[in-house]
C-alpha cells in the first residue's frame, strides 16, 4: 500500500494491477484487481491518491474450470480412443495366454513358464483395468439416473473404504444433515467419486489424524465435504491434481481425481479442494438437488 501511495505520488502516474494474488489471515488465496490514481484540486494542488480494488477471486475459479474442461473434453476424446484401440489386443493376449498356460500345466507341468505366463495374463488385466479408467475418465459411461440418498450412499462408502484399508484405525467423524434432500443421480457413479475421495483421504492421513465427513445443504445445491487433518497437498500441486496423468503417489496412474472430477461434472456438480501442507486438506462436492435446474 504504501509503496503504491509513493509510485504515484513520485511518478504522478496511475497504476493499475490485475490479477494479483495474496493469501488472506486464513490462508487462503484472493486474486484482486487494484488501481490507483492521483487526485488534484482544480488548480492543479496533489490532494491525495484514489485506490480501488475488486476481488476477483470467484473469476479466476471460473476461468480455471474452463480451462480445465477443455483440457480434460481434449483429453478425454484421445483416452476414448486409446482405450478402444487397445482392449482388443489386450483380450486376445490373455485369450492366448491362458490358453498355452493350461496347456503347459497338462502336459508339460513346468512351474517356470506356468509364472511367466500369469504374470503376463496379471499385466493384461492391470493395463485392461487402466483402459476401464480410460473410459470412465472420457466420461462415456451412460449414467443410469434414479434418486439418490446421499446419507445413505455415503455410510455404505465409509464401509466399504474401511474394508479396502483394513489396517488403518482413522478417526472417522459423521456429520450428516439427517433431513438432506436427494439428489438424482447415478448411484453406482457417486460411490464411484466419493469412495476415490474417501481412499484418498484415509492414504493421507495416519493413526493420529481424522476424517470428517459431512452433508449439509447449500441454496440448491447437496454439499459433501470430505476434511481430513493429514499431510496435505504441497500449493504447486493444488491447480494440477485434477488434470489426467498427473500423481504424486508412487504407484498412481493419475486418473482417480480426474475421473472424480468428470463423474461430479457429468452430474451437473462442482468440486473444489483445498489444503495446506502439513495442515489438511479438504474436497467440497456440491450436486444439484433433485429437480433442481443448476448448470
Amino acid at each position: 500500500m504504501l509503496k503504491t501511495f509513493n509510485y504515484v505520488t513520485r511518478t504522478e502516474k496511475g497504476l493499475r494491477a490485475t490479477g494479483v494474488a495474496f493469501e488472506n489471515r486464513a490462508g487462503k488465496t484472493l486474486y484482486i484487481n487494484a488501481y490507483s490514481s492521483l487526485i488534484r484540486s482544480p488548480s492543479g494542488e496533489k490532494l491525495g491518491i484514489a485506490m480501488l480494488t475488486e476481488d476477483i477471486t470467484e473469476r479466476k475459479k471460473l476461468e480455471a474450470e474452463v480451462q480445465r474442461a477443455d483440457r480434460l473434453a481434449a483429453l478425454g476424446q484421445l483416452a476414448l480412443g486409446i482405450s478402444h484401440e487397445i482392449r482388443t489386443p489386450l483380450g486376445t493376449i490373455k485369450a492366448l495366454a491362458t490358453l498355452i498356460k493350461e496347456d503347459v500345466c497338462y502336459y508339460e507341468n513346468d512351474e517356470k513358464s506356468i509364472v511367466y505366463l500369469q504374470s503376463i495374463i496379471n499385466e493384461v488385466d492391470r493395463l485392461d483395468q487402466l483402459s476401464q479408467e480410460l473410459l470412465d475418465f472420457a466420461g462415456k459411461s451412460r449414467l443410469g439416473l434414479q434418486t439418490v440418498n446421499i446419507n445413505k450412499l455415503l455410510v455404505k462408502v465409509i464401509f466399504l473404504g474401511k474394508l479396502n484399508k483394513p489396517i488403518q484405525r482413522i478417526r472417522i467423524e459423521e456429520d450428516f444433515q439427517p433431513d438432506l434432500p436427494d439428489v438424482y443421480g447415478d448411484r453406482d457413479m457417486l460411490m464411484h467419486a466419493f469412495i476415490n475421495l474417501f481412499i484418498n483421504a484415509m492414504e493421507a492421513t495416519s493413526t493420529e489424524d481424522s476424517i470428517r465427513i459431512q452433508t449439509f445443504v447449500e441454496n440448491e445445491w447437496v454439499v459433501v465435504r470430505f476434511s481430513d487433518s493429514g499431510i496435505g497437498i504441497e500449493k504447486e500441486s493444488l491447480n494440477k491434481i485434477f488434470d489426467p496423468f498427473y500423481t504424486t503417489k508412487d504407484h498412481g496412474t493419475g486418473l482417480g481425481l480426474s475421473i472424480v472430477h468428470t463423474i461430479i461434472k457429468n452430474h451437473k456438480g462442482h468440486i473444489e479442494v483445498e489444503s495446506h501442507k502439513d495442515r489438511g486438506t479438504i474436497f467440497t462436492v456440491r450436486l444439484p438437488i433433485e429437480g433442481g435446474s443448476q448448470e
